[in-house]
C-alpha cells in the first residue's frame, strides 16, 4: 500500500507571466484518497491542468511510475491522466448513448467497450431507460 501513484515534485506552472503554482510538492500512494480543497483563485484547476498536461509547467510529475513531462493531453489520458470538468458536459444534440460512447474514443476494443456500457447501465439504470434519448432533454436534477 505503501506503492506511490502520483509523484509531483518541484512545480511550477502559471498563464503567461502569471505565476499561479510555485515548487509544489504532493506525493499520493496507491489506495489513499485525496481531496483538494481551496478558496477561488487557488490554483486547484491549474494544478488539475498541469497534470493532464492542457497546461504547461516545469517540475518532475509522474503516474504509476510514468514521467508526465513531455506528454500531449492525449498521451496523458492514455496513462490514466484526465481533468473532467465540472458542470454538466453534454452533447445536447446527441443521444445518451451517443454522448456515453464520446467517453469511449481512445478505446478499440468493441467487446470492452459494451462490457463498460454494461457496467455503467449496470450502476445507472436510467441510463438504458434513456439512451435514446437527446442528452439535451434530460433533467439536471
Amino acid at each position: 500500500m505503501n506503492e506511490l501513484l502520483l509523484n509531483v515534485q518541484g512545480l511550477f506552472a502559471g498563464y503567461g507571466e502569471v505565476p499561479v503554482l510555485q515548487n509544489i510538492h504532493i506525493e499520493v500512494r496507491r489506495g489513499e484518497i485525496v481531496a483538494l480543497v481551496g478558496s477561488n483563485g487557488a490554483g486547484k484547476t491549474t494544478l488539475l491542468r498541469a497534470l493532464s498536461r492542457v497546461l504547461s509547467s516545469t517540475g518532475t510529475l509522474a503516474f504509476d511510475g510514468h514521467d508526465l513531462g513531455g506528454l500531449t493531453p492525449e498521451q496523458a489520458f492514455r496513462r490514466g491522466i484526465v481533468q473532467v470538468p465540472e458542470g454538466r458536459q453534454l452533447f445536447d444534440k446527441m443521444t445518451v448513448l451517443e454522448n456515453l460512447l464520446m467517453g469511449a474514443f481512445a478505446r478499440n476494443d468493441r467487446q470492452k467497450i459494451q462490457e463498460t456500457l454494461e457496467s455503467v447501465y449496470a450502476l445507472f439504470p436510467k441510463l438504458y431507460e434513456r439512451r435514446s434519448q437527446r442528452a439535451g432533454s434530460l433533467s439536471g436534477g
